[in-house]
């Protein structure tokens, strides 16, 4: 079986303070660049520079962060805020619990694909290119989602590890094989 390259695009996580709650206008003062409208949105929007993310920031001690490439990154990221946040003197009392819930890759499968005929050939397909280009193969598993494309590109959406999308990429060679 051949071995698809993937790199992955985008990482969604949720990061939740225990028995914590932000003072969101003393925060949006405190994070250089934080963006805070209650009018508009609810939370913060924050962005780190190094390692890049962008975080949701909610007065419940949740947050959302995202755009990270990596979980090294990620869980990075998440550090340096979190230490931002203490030397703000924000209490937290534990360390945050971070969850995955979204990671995105692309794939280059090194191939052309007939999407037709792998529409025909397999349930949990949906192609209807008038609609959109790309043919989407639901998996069950790992849960996730593949877009496949004529090229031989795809994007792979769902999937809560890395594990997951060489998974989901494993499966679908062997599938069209």
């Amino acid at each position: 079986m051949v071995d698809v390259k993937y790199e992955i695009q985008n990482i969604v996580l949720s990061v939740t303070y225990e028995d914590t709650e932000f003072d969101l206008e003393k925060l949006a003062g405190i994070l250089e660049g934080a963006r805070y409208d209650p009018e508009v949105f609810p939370g913060i929007a924050y962005k780190s520079i190094e390692p890049t993310a962008s975080f949701l920031i909610f007065a419940s001690g949740k947050m959302n962060c995202v755009g990270a490439k990596s979980m090294e990154d990620a869980e990075n990221a998440i550090e340096k805020l979190t230490e931002k946040l203490r030397e703000s003197e924000v209490e937290i009392k534990s360390d945050p619990e971070v969850e995955v819930q979204n990671m995105v890759a692309s794939f280059d499968f090194e191939r052309e694909f007939d999407l037709e005929l792998i529409a025909r050939n397999f349930r949990n397909t949906e192609y209807e290119p008038e609609v959109f280009p790309g043919l989407v193969f639901r998996l069950e598993e790992p849960k996730a989602v593949i877009l496949l494309f004529v090229s031989g590109k795809g994007v792979c959406a769902g999937a809560k590890s890395e594990e997951d999308i060489q998974k989901a990429a494993d499966r679908i060679t062997e599938v069209i094989e």
